[in-house]
């Protein structure tokens, strides 16, 4: 999380190309909120980087409160009329005890101080509130299982003793972390298991998208352990490995050249009791 803090870091490029969560991801969050007869007044998104989950809450719910340790993340954030950022931890909520109705946070909660961060939620979150969790790991290209296998390649092989401290909980996709209520309900997706075991999929996919490999190029350039590493390297592992991925593919351009990419993903869904 350190890395995102940093002045340095290009949270512009972040905002633009890192991937957003499906319709559907949203759809499963508000049905079972509703079902456990939960309002939809206050959403409090922690962990929200340049506020990609905040917009989204910003259409269904009437408030929006929206916080990160970082900065220089919410600086870029896109502002609308009904979201309030603000830099906090997520163990230390800078809100009245049962205010908000639905908890959101995404590609965060392994940076979290889980047994805290319980707390914490428990105590903001209305009666019949929601926490929902959600997590991906590396992308994959569905046109290519070489291509794919090379991209978790570079993640684990090349950057991986440059993630910050907490990303491997994401390998196994929060599976190894309690969730210390028995309410809770697991999503995961997609259900090919060919480069990873994920278990089985959702009705749909909680992310892909149809992008350009260049800007699947400069998605990657968002990694923390992209940044990381650069900052001792000369040479872009990065930019070798596109090179690799475009002859797989036979693309004569990375700009012009489409393919669909694929995260697997988990949502989490919970009530604390």
């Amino acid at each position: 999380m350190a890395t995102f803090s940093r002045t340095t870091f290009n949270s512009s490029l972040y905002r633009s190309f890192r991937p957003v969560y499906s319709k559907t991801t949203y759809d499963l969050i508000y049905e079972y909120h509703k079902q456990k007869g939960g309002k939809f007044n206050v959403a409090l998104d922690i962990g929200t980087g340049t506020g990609q989950v905040a917009t989204v809450l910003a259409e269904t719910f009437a408030k929006v409160h929206a916080t990160d340790l970082s900065e220089k993340m919410l600086q870029a954030a896109d502002k609308r009329p009904n979201i309030s950022y603000s830099a906090c931890p997520a163990e230390k909520l800078p809100f009245e005890d049962k205010s908000v109705d639905v908890i959101t946070t995404a590609q965060a909660f392994h940076w979290f101080k889980h047994d805290q961060f319980f707390e914490e939620a428990k105590r903001v979150l209305k009666p019949n509130g929601t926490i929902a969790i959600i997590g991906y790991e590396y992308a994959r290209i569905r046109e290519s299982k070489q291509a794919s296998s090379l991209i978790r390649k570079i993640g684990l092989e090349t950057f991986g003793d440059y993630w910050d401290s907490g990303r491997k909980i994401l390998e196994n996709l929060y599976r190894d972390i309690p969730i210390p209520y028995p309410n809770t309900t697991y999503y995961f997706s997609p259900g090919d298991a060919d480069i990873t075991n994920i278990g089985n999929p959702t009705p749909e996919t909680i992310m892909e998208k149809v992008m350009t490999l260049e800007a699947f190029k400069n998605y990657m350039h968002t990694w923390s352990s992209y940044a990381n590493y650069m900052k001792e390297h000369s040479e872009d592992p990065v930019d070798s490995m596109m090179n690799e991925i475009a002859k797989l593919l036979n693309a004569d351009n990375l700009e012009k050249h489409l393919v669909t990419v694929e995260w697997p993903a988990v949502l989490i869904l919970t009530t604390p009791q």
